[in-house]
């Protein structure tokens, strides 16, 4: 790995050069992602935000500050990337929030008739399907089992258990589809 003082790192970004820019990948963003993750509590969303600083960097890397430390630019930069992915965040659950106050009760039963209804549709088709094909989707699709596993309960190949569920969901998307 490069050992670069500040200044060659600032210069560096500056005149976008890839090498240099690696090589301070490489040194922070394990500190980067344990910041953010300390934040987020998620090791994707840390990730993303990481991948978010550096972007900006390089983006913005004509307006990097030769005086401010490295480590502390990406350090306070990491920071304000998971605020603003909370507030958003935030802003979000209480906009969806104020939708639910303040839909009408109409508009809330009018939904809950709508998803009643779909339901029963949902639950007549799969009646309507036969027994084996609609115990194999069952398995599936309810009890969340692999395709491998079904055969073996089931003791029938794997095959025939992907043609189950091919059959059940050709079956089920006719009838929904032609409900609505």
């Amino acid at each position: 790995m490069l050992q670069l003082s500040n200044d060659e790192i600032v210069k560096g970004i500056r005149s976008r050069d890839k090498e240099v820019f690696e090589a301070v990948f490489k040194q922070f963003a394990p500190s980067m992602y344990n910041i953010a993750y300390r934040y987020v509590k998620d090791e994707d969303d840390a990730n993303d935000m990481v991948q978010d600083v550096f972007l900006n960097l390089w983006k913005g890397a004509e307006n990097l500050d030769e005086r401010a430390p490295i480590n502390h630019y990406l350090a306070r930069a990491t920071v304000n990337t998971c605020l603003n992915r909370i507030k958003k965040e935030q802003r979000k659950e209480v906009y969806a929030k104020e939708q639910l106050l303040t839909a009408s009760p109409a508009d809330n039963t009018h939904s809950l008739l709508e998803h009643k209804e779909l339901e029963a549709q949902y639950r007549s088709a799969l009646d309507k399907l036969p027994e084996q094909c609609r115990r194999v989707f069952e398995m599936s699709r309810l009890k969340g089992l692999s395709p491998a596993e079904i055969a073996e309960q089931l003791n029938i190949s794997i095959n025939t258990v992907y043609a189950h569920l091919t059959t059940a969901l050709k079956k089920l998307r006719v009838v929904l589809i032609n409900k609505e």
